[in-house]
């Protein structure tokens, strides 16, 4: 990996955790939309799913430190995200890719929530079920606008990811 990727990727959470804190999450309150969580799909469709449970898990526990509750609790649901996003990139159309990034982000939100709720650190049952729906639509509009930039900005040629090169052919 090469480093300017590396800075890329902790410039971007920092900034997404940023936007999420400052803007998103008073804008929308009390749904629970998040940026930092949407971008966690967002790289793992362009990029597969081993950048994704990395970046995920770096995104998680940065939000986790930030924040009152259990650390790991994000960490492990973005993880999560950003496993099945890769997995389920369709890399065709940045609609679908955009729907499917904003329903695991949301679907990534209510598994902390409900591991929250098991360890007495979180809101509601009730809250979690009531705020689900519109917090996955809320989600797939930030994915919508978040998904074509991610893909354009992993796309260049500075923080494209390196491919391996091979000097001898291969006989069978």
């Amino acid at each position: 990996m090469r480093r300017v990727r590396v800075a890329a990727a902790v410039a971007s959470v920092i900034t997404a955790l940023l936007l999420q804190a400052a803007l998103v999450a008073p804008a929308v309150q009390p749904l629970p939309v998040s940026l930092p969580a949407v971008l966690v799909a967002a790289v793992a469709l362009v990029d597969g799913p081993a950048a994704g449970m990395a970046f995920g898990f770096a995104a998680g526990l940065a939000a986790d430190l930030g924040s009152q509750h259990p650390a790991g609790v994000l960490a492990l649901c973005w993880l999560a995200v950003g496993l099945l996003a890769g997995l389920l990139a369709d890399r065709r159309t940045v609609r679908r890719d955009a729907v499917a990034a904003g329903v695991l982000a949301g679907l990534g939100g209510v598994a902390a929530q409900v591991v929250l709720i098991v360890v007495h650190a979180g809101t509601t049952l009730g809250q979690t079920v009531r705020y689900t729906v519109p917090g996955i639509v809320g989600d797939v509009v930030l994915a919508l606008l978040l998904v074509p930039l991610v893909r354009r900005m992993l796309a260049t040629d500075a923080l494209r990811a390196p491919q391996p090169v091979y000097t001898e052919l291969v006989r069978g």
